[in-house]
């Protein structure tokens, strides 16, 4: 039984290599046998019939040395294993006609030499052995041996022997058995090799299996988690674990039902649904409220059974569609805003023409009626024409959002049109003289494709939109930072052949209940707004082939908004690694801030 271990060790698909093992217990067994001998021949008949055994034992321990050497490191070839089968053979026969005249009976050793034939040799090793010990066993069958030495005390010459048929009888069977034993275990030396080729086979199989299941499973984008029967988790990948934000070592063995009870009840559903009905789900669309945030998942399961039809385990698999969702939703966006253009459009043509009638009236009635107005009606004319000028700015803003942008796209630096911006809202009496701008670097060496005047458009609208928003308490913004924006850590959707900033403030933010609606038309926080200046930058970036939208999180605190704009060309300064975030230089709106300051 020690044996074992080594031999599952060696392997039985490389048949040479377990015949090292089998050579070195066999050479041990040698000397074991002739020592063995020995020790029955001074038990039974003193040390004076020695000579034979001890010649013997010297030869064999002389040529099991000089046959590992030989073999060491090359293996045996056929011509030794067949010299060995027929040195085995004539030590066995030696053996025993020594033993014999003591009662001692060591025959079997030819099956085991035949045996161990079969197992090196095979069918060849197996019928030559078995013929060689047919032939020595004659001496051994008829004591008629007589090999020089002193032995006539020990072997006794019978020559009626010779005429006894129930010896040759005897003999023959002996014989018969020998290539009996010959056939079968080289039938099961041959069986036994095809079943360890087929089971190493199978192994390397396995685990080639194993190798490629954990592969796949490790370096797929979806989450995969892995349930028992009762609902328990045995296996969770990498990118469960990051969708989850959870370590594995708390996922776990943790009751799914349990681990998902809180943040997520519907998966808790869809994995007791395939426990207890054997039902399941594809594709379906859960949110996950995990470490403070709200991830859309889509959820499919499936459920493992045996040949027998029992349950196994569920497995759940699950991705993240946050990129998917906003892509969705700006998809959508564009062509609700496209649908509200036309009609702006149009309601704009057809109020502009009588607003200004109305407002050429009111004047024309001002001028004539000078010396005879009263308080009231003045006061009266004055709103008439501040509410005419409303109406108009509406009207203007009306058109502005159903054109989107106009003329050709042309290579813009970036820095070069964000200084224009700075000086044109530095004039608007919103904007505060305290508030600080902030501008990468490498943002302002960034080269778009874009027509000026719309982008200029964007930037102005985005910066008074972050001014004039006061909160609750009264905060306002004093902050505004234009930066890179990365879209691994921001969550972006990939967009090839687009440079991405984003435009931070530290203002009061934007509340979860509104982002949905922020680009919506006529959508404001504030009393005074007309709900389009988000609006009109949304048409704007669609219309070019930009994007914008709003950002979960923003660095400095209050909101964030993702601009995309079509790429021109990297240049020294905008290739990816330049990309990072780089500490900004600080000024104010009476000075060039950043890149603007050089």
């Amino acid at each position: 039984m020690s044996l074992i271990p080594r031999l599952r060790r060696v392997g039985w698909s490389l048949p040479h290599l377990s015949a090292r093992l089998l050579i070195r217990w066999w050479m041990i067994l040698r000397v074991t046998l002739v020592a063995t001998t020995m020790a029955v021949v001074i038990y039974f008949s003193g040390a004076g019939r020695l000579l034979p055994l001890a010649v013997a034992l010297v030869t064999v321990a002389v040529s099991a040395v000089f046959y590992r050497q030989a073999v060491k490191g090359r293996g045996a070839s056929e011509v030794h294993c067949f010299f060995q089968y027929f040195f085995d053979i004539c030590l066995i026969s030696l053996v025993n006609l020594i033993t014999l005249p003591l009662n001692v009976n060591f025959i079997p050793l030819y099956v085991l030499s035949i045996a161990v034939a079969s197992i090196f040799s095979f069918r060849p090793g197996a019928f030559f052995t078995a013929t060689v010990a047919s032939v020595a066993y004659l001496p051994v069958g008829l004591r008629i041996l007589n090999l020089g030495f002193a032995l006539t005390e020990t072997f006794q010459f019978n020559v009626l022997y010779l005429a006894d048929r129930w010896t040759w009888l005897n003999v023959g069977l002996q014989v018969f058995l020998f290539y009996c034993v010959a056939a079968i275990t080289s039938y099961l030396s041959l069986r036994l090799r095809k079943t360890g080729s087929e089971l190493e086979d199978t192994r390397n199989l396995l685990s080639q299996y194993r190798l490629d299941h954990r592969e796949i499973v490790h370096n797929i984008t979806s989450g995969l988690i892995t349930c028992d029967p009762s609902g328990r988790i045995l296996e969770v990948n990498p990118a469960a674990r990051r969708i989850l934000a959870l370590p594995e070592d708390y996922i776990l063995k943790q009751p799914a039902a349990g681990l998902f009870a809180a943040g997520c009840p519907e998966i808790s559903k869809i994995i007791r649904l395939a426990v207890e009905s054997d039902v399941m789900v594809a594709h379906r669309k859960v949110e996950l409220v995990s470490a403070g945030r709200h991830v859309p998942l889509r959820v499919s399961s499936s459920v493992m059974k045996d040949r027998d039809g029992r349950l196994r385990g569920v497995s759940l698999v699950f991705e993240d569609i946050t990129i998917e969702e906003k892509a969705r939703e700006l998809e959508l966006r564009g062509t609700r805003l496209e649908a509200v253009a036309e009609l702006a459009a149009s309601l704009a043509h057809e109020i502009k023409n009588p607003l200004t009638s109305i407002r050429s009236a009111i004047e024309l009635i001002g001028e004539k009626t000078e010396r005879g107005r009263d308080e009231v009606t003045d006061r009266l004319m004055e709103c008439v024409l501040k509410e005419s000028d409303r109406l108009a700015e509406l009207l203007r803003q009306f058109l502005q959002f159903s054109r989107g942008h106009s003329g050709p796209l042309e290579d813009i630096r970036l820095g070069d049109l964000l200084e224009e911006v700075r000086q044109a809202v530095s004039n608007n009496p919103d904007w505060r003289g305290e508030v600080e701008l902030l501008v990468s670097p490498s943002v302002a060496r960034w080269r778009v494709a874009a027509p000026p005047g719309a982008l200029s458009q964007v930037f102005y609208n985005l910066l008074i939109n972050a001014v004039q928003v006061t909160g609750r308490d009264g905060e306002k913004t004093n902050t505004i930072e234009i930066r890179s924006a990365e879209r691994r850590t921001e969550g972006l959707p990939e967009r090839r052949g687009m440079h991405m900033v984003a435009v931070c403030d530290d203002g009061p933010g934007i509340d979860s209940d509104f982002r949905q609606k922020i680009f919506e038309p006529f959508f404001s926080t504030r009393k005074e707004g007309f709900g389009l200046g988000l609006a009109v930058v949304h048409r704007i970036m669609s219309s070019m082939g930009g994007m914008i939208f709003v950002l979960d999180e923003s660095p400095l605190g209050g909101a964030a908004f993702a601009v995309g704009m079509p790429r021109v060309s990297d240049g020294p300064g905008g290739r990816d690694k330049q990309q990072q975030q780089e500490k900004p230089t600080a000024g104010t709106a009476g000075k060039k801030t950043g890149e603007y300051g050089r």
